[in-house]
């Protein structure tokens, strides 16, 4: 499991939108987000730079 800060994320759609970014990557992968808290958690097969470096291209920079 990786849990990810992303200060960017503030509302439903910054949710859907890094929803999309993270499934088109894994399928498989399974995400609980926090908004309250700007966290996301996955469990995924994928690397944590790899899902930390396409988040950071469509604009979410992660802690």
């Amino acid at each position: 499991m990786i849990t990810l800060t992303v200060p960017e994320m503030t509302c439903g759609h910054c949710v859907g939108v890094i929803s999309g970014i993270l499934t088109e990557l894994d399928p498989d992968c399974e995400l609980n987000f926090e908004l309250a808290t700007h966290k996301v958690s996955i469990s995924s097969s994928l690397p944590r730079d790899a899902i930390i470096e396409a988040l950071s291209d469509a604009g979410y920079d992660c802690e």
